[in-house]
């Protein structure tokens, strides 16, 4: 690997079991703060971004959702959650995606999308906030680097937010 290169080699998923689910909540403090910058969330009194611990109960309730750690060269770097859209079962979403910022900008979320995409063929959706350029140019590279230019992106509702909708499918 030359000087400039700075992707990394050894990217692997990892299904959370129910036992690691603490790991996920101590994780998911970290992607809160991090979307507090487009939301406008502020911490609690207690200095933490709070979220729902019970918004996690699905992943292990359900056979169509899938919890993953990240890891790096066997050190954990972040978590996926990919699911069946709920006003959609026919279409997988990436309902939360999380990269370490330590492992930022070296290829790690583009090896984890492939990773995923390989394991679940078919129609996908990745939703992306409209404040968040950054992610959304994330993703529309990596989308593109695995279907190239046969991806549609769009504006439509998630729940109660106007988003940025990457689609395509994958297949075998």
């Amino acid at each position: 690997m030359s000087m400039t290169d700075k992707s990394v080699s050894k990217v692997s998923l990892i299904s959370i079991e129910s036992t690691s689910r603490r790991v996920l909540e101590n994780l998911f403090h970290y992607y809160v703060y991090d979307m507090s910058e487009f939301m406008g969330w502020a911490p609690n009194d207690q200095g933490q971004f709070p979220f729902r611990l019970s918004q996690f109960d699905v992943y292990w309730q359900r056979e169509d959702h899938f919890p993953y750690f990240i890891y790096v060269e066997g050190e954990l770097a972040g978590f996926a959650l990919v699911r069946k859209y709920p006003a959609n079962r026919s279409v997988y979403d990436i309902e939360q995606f999380f990269v370490l910022r330590k492992f930022k900008g070296q290829g790690v979320g583009k090896q984890v999308l492939e990773l995923i995409l390989k394991s679940y063929p078919g129609k996908w959706q990745i939703r992306v906030l409209k404040e968040n350029t950054g992610a959304l140019h994330f993703w529309k590279s990596a989308v593109s680097r695995i279907v190239g230019s046969d991806y549609r992106l769009c504006e439509d509702i998630d729940v109660d937010l106007t988003m940025h909708f990457v689609r395509f499918q994958v297949s075998t």
